[in-house]
C-alpha cells in the first residue's frame, strides 16, 4: 500500500488542486477572449449596418435631387411678363440664401423689355455629386425666349447647379451656365 499525502485538494490527490486552478484560469481567459470577440463582432456588424444605411440615404438623396433639380431650375429661371411677380415669388421659395445673396436682384425684376416670356425646359439631368445635405447637378436645358415682335428662339445651355437641403426640400444655391 502506498502512503497518502494530504498536500493538495481534499482526497489527497496532489495534482488535482493544480489542475482545477489552471482549469479555472483557462476558463476565465477563454471567457474574456470570447467576450472581446463578441463585442468586436458586434461593433463591426453595427458599423457595417450604419454604413449600409448611410449609403442608402445617399442613394435616396441622389434620386430625389435627380427628380427635383430640373423642375427647380426651370421654375427659378422661367418667367412670363404678364405674371412675372408671381413667377419670381415662386422662384424665391425654391432658392437658398446663398443664391439670393448672389443673384437676388434677378428675382426682383421682370424679363427684359420686349420679352413676353423666357422658358427653361430641362432635357437632361445628371447628378455630379450628392450627399444628404448638398448636391451638384449638370443640366442640359432648352431656353426659349418669346417676344411680341419676333419669332421665338430656343438655345440649349449646359448649367452646373448646386443645391442644399432645407428640411425635406432641395433649394438652388448657385447656378453657372457653362456652355
Amino acid at each position: 500500500m502506498r502512503p497518502t499525502t494530504t498536500s493538495g485538494a481534499a482526497g489527497g490527490h496532489p495534482g488535482r488542486a493544480t489542475a482545477r486552478t489552471v482549469s479555472a484560469r483557462v476558463a476565465a481567459v477563454r471567457i474574456v477572449i470570447a467576450t472581446v470577440v463578441l463585442v468586436t463582432t458586434l461593433v463591426v456588424v453595427l458599423a457595417l449596418w450604419d454604413s449600409q444605411r448611410a449609403g442608402a440615404d445617399v442613394a435616396e438623396s441622389r434620386d430625389e435631387l435627380r427628380t427635383q433639380a430640373g423642375a427647380i431650375v426651370s421654375e427659378v429661371f422661367s418667367v412670363d411678363a404678364e405674371r412675372w411677380q408671381q413667377d419670381r415669388a415662386r422662384a424665391r421659395a425654391l432658392v437658398a440664401e446663398d443664391f439670393t445673396d448672389s443673384y437676388g436682384a434677378q428675382l426682383d425684376r421682370p424679363p427684359p423689355e420686349g420679352t413676353s416670356s423666357v422658358t427653361w425646359r430641362p432635357e437632361i439631368v445628371s447628378i455630379v455629386a450628392a450627399d444628404a445635405q448638398e448636391g451638384e447637378a449638370l443640366l442640359r436645358v432648352a431656353v426659349t425666349v418669346r417676344s411680341a415682335d419676333r419669332p421665338a428662339t430656343t438655345v440649349r445651355r449646359s448649367v452646373l447647379a448646386r443645391f442644399v437641403r432645407s428640411g425635406d426640400a432641395w433649394r438652388l444655391s448657385a447656378a453657372d451656365v457653362i456652355g
